[in-house]
């Protein structure tokens, strides 16, 4: 049982001696964490620009050993535009043949369209199927004059407004 209890006791101990040597200093720690998240941005950037400046001295003393793997290196890279210049004007050429069928099509059925105007067709119809003018989708006893008993308008009904109104 003693053990037990020590074991806590100095436990205990430690941590009451950790935390006075963090609170000895807490306030620096602080001002320090709190100047390094101000500061983060510009040395974030400085670090970025420190890489890239180490990178581009690395890749210029690379070639600059080798002039011939540079050499290759912009063959390849000119092959690679050249490539995809290649593939972009074929899908220029393609886009270009559906735009003019589309406009040819709807050229021939603006044509078709005029020519049926002209013959005094009505817009729409297509001379293809059997037309019968006297077939009529109306009903036989139908007068616009008369009106129509189920859709016909109602007036509002005549009431009080609910405030004593008379």
């Amino acid at each position: 049982m003693d053990e037990d209890s020590s074991f806590v006791h100095h436990s205990a101990s430690n941590l009451a001696i950790m935390w006075a040597a963090i609170a000895s200093v807490g306030w620096y720690i602080l001002a320090v964490a709190v100047a390094l998240f101000f500061a983060s941005p510009y040395i974030k950037e400085k670090y970025s620009n420190w890489r890239t400046k180490k990178d581009e001295e690395e890749y210029y003393a690379k070639y600059h050993k080798n002039p011939d793997l540079f050499e290759e290196r912009l063959t390849a890279v000119e092959a690679a535009r050249r490539k995809m210049q290649e593939k972009y004007n074929e899908q220029a050429e393609i886009a270009k043949e559906k735009e003019e069928a589309k406009k040819e099509l709807k050229r021939q059925q603006l044509l078709k369209l005029t020519n049926n105007l002209n013959n005094g067709n009505k817009l729409g119809i297509s001379d293809n199927g059997p037309s019968s003018s006297k077939s009529s989708t109306l009903r036989n006893d139908y007068n616009p004059l008369m009106g129509d008993t189920n859709r016909g308008y109602k007036p509002p009904k005549r009431s009080c407004c609910g405030k004593k109104c008379g």
